[in-house]
């Protein structure tokens, strides 16, 4: 039988009770998992509070040498090591994806908290040395402050170390809010930093719904900065909220993105980078390739042999090694999903495979859908416009680069693409008007730790990775210096 997980918040270092639990079940197959805390406004303010006395004590972690807080990171980092198969279970089973994926993504969160831990040495500044012998500036970057980070369910890990390690590189202090769906592996880290030596009060967990701990983050007057990772729509509140006392914001959002295929492409290179795109994590993805635009000269054979692969895909368990594709959420996510398959059936658009609920033996008590593919989609039809966050692939057509970069950028939302072709030039000229903040050439979802991810248009404000990922975490000084005895310059006045 498995042993239940129950955590209190994580507060200034220590486990608090809490008087209310919610429970998590698991999404493949109905199994208690966890209880967490069910906080609100009481335990969002002494979290603040403790983050805010650890940054505003200057001491503690905001104003120590780069170098030494990357030290503390690195002893982190070797606990996150010791402990990956523990946390990768974990993410596994309350997301309900297969084990190996949860694998990779914690594999994945310990890169960018390395990556992080040495920008933590490097933080940029300039000298204005030219000025003239009596004037000297100098711009540095500061700790922007207490940060409230707020993660969602599909990827509770990767979505958080997007932030966290690059927050406490520049200095910064958190209160993190985790989907109160997947919470464990954020509340088990915040404790490992605590063995590592980072001090008390500069990585607080506060756990609970999205209305209650989610809404008293983003309006406590003590919080500098939200960082969050969502659906547009709640971003869209979340910015609206911050803008009523200037908090400054970081949201990285929804995407639909595109996986653009050319006639002259690497045909199997293109398929396996199609299939992954629009299964990965169940399709619950940010930056999932929910669209195929493909030349119609070999739209038809494509297809035929993506759909081919995609019988192949093997559905299980979290606990499966071998397992493709796990299970959708919850079971609201699950309807939602099949509702969108039913508009593309009620729109006219043709289901190449899948579009129904899995039912047999084991996958009874999940909630799982399998891959499915509609071909003739419209740029008109719902599949083709809205997020539908499964594994659900809409194919559109085009004869001409010119209509494929149309209909790539036809949405309202920025976050990736996808393009494949031996085209060098094509790649390049179609990579510079994709509007999307990350393109990938002949390949999909893949990226290197160095690289900024964040979106156009509804797709968010900011970046996250790579040193833009610290700089968000910043603040910009100027610092004017009037060097030796002379005078000071008064301006010309008329009389």
């Amino acid at each position: 039988m498995m042993n239940v997980r129950e955590y209190g918040n994580w507060i200034n270092g220590a486990w608090l009770k809490a008087s209310a639990m919610v429970e998590r079940t698991s999404p493949a197959n109905g199994v208690l998992l966890a209880r967490f805390a069910d906080s609100g406004e009481e335990e969002v303010d002494l979290a603040v509070k403790a983050a805010r006395r650890a940054f505003d004590d200057r001491s503690i972690w905001s104003a120590l040498p780069g170098g030494e807080r990357a030290k503390a990171i690195g002893r982190w980092i070797e606990l996150l090591v010791r402990d990956i198969d523990k946390l990768a279970k974990m993410e596994a089973e309350e997301v309900g994806k297969p084990i190996r994926f949860g694998k990779g993504e914690t594999e994945w969160s310990i890169e960018l908290a390395r990556y992080a831990a040495a920008l933590a040495w490097q933080i940029p500044s300039d000298l204005v040395n030219n000025a003239g012998d009596a004037n000297l500036g100098m711009v540095v970057r500061e700790p922007r402050g207490v940060i409230g980070m707020i993660t969602p369910w599909n990827f509770p890990l990767v979505t958080l170390f997007q932030k966290l390690p690059f927050a406490l590189a520049a200095g910064c202090t958190v209160v993190i809010k985790p989907s109160e769906l997947t919470s464990s592996t954020t509340l088990e880290i915040a404790a490992l930093a605590k063995e590592a030596g980072i001090p008390d009060g500069v990585i607080n967990v506060v756990t609970g719904s999205g209305k209650a701990v989610g809404e008293a983050l983003t309006g406590h007057h003590g919080v500098d900065m939200i960082s969050f990772t969502g659906s547009t729509a709640v971003g869209k509140h979340i910015a609206a909220r911050a803008a009523e006392q200037m908090k400054r914001v970081g949201l990285e959002l929804g995407g639909k993105a595109a996986n653009v295929v050319f006639a002259d492409a690497d045909i199997d290179a293109a398929l396996d980078g199609v299939l992954l795109g629009y299964i990965l994590n169940q399709g619950e993805e940010c930056v999932q390739g929910t669209r195929l635009l493909i030349e119609e000269s070999i739209a038809n054979e494509f297809v035929a042999k993506l759909v081919e692969r995609s019988k192949k895909i093997r559905i299980g368990l979290p606990e499966d090694p071998e397992a493709d594709l796990g299970a959708l959420i919850h079971e609201q996510h699950m309807e939602k999903v099949l509702s969108y398959i039913q508009s593309g059936l009620k729109e006219g658009a043709k289901l190449e495979i899948g579009g129904k609920r899995l039912t047999d033996s084991e996958f009874g008590k999940g909630f799982y859908v399998g891959p499915t593919i509609f071909s003739n989609v419209t740029p008109n039809m719902t599949i083709f416009r809205e997020e539908i966050f499964g594994p659900v692939l809409a194919v559109t057509t085009f004869r001409t680069v010119a209509e494929a970069i149309e209909l790539a950028n036809d949405t309202n939302y920025g976050l990736g693409n996808g393009l494949w072709t031996k085209d060098i030039d094509k790649a390049i000229q179609v990579s510079r008007e994709l509007k999307s903040g990350t393109v990938s050439v002949n390949t999909f979802l893949e990226t290197v730790v160095q690289m900024p991810f964040g979106g156009y248009k509804e797709s968010g404000i900011g970046r996250e990775n790579g040193m833009d990922g610290l700089l968000e975490f910043t603040e910009v000084k100027s610092i004017f210096i009037k060097l030796g005895k002379r005078p000071h310059t008064l301006p010309h006045t008329v009389n």
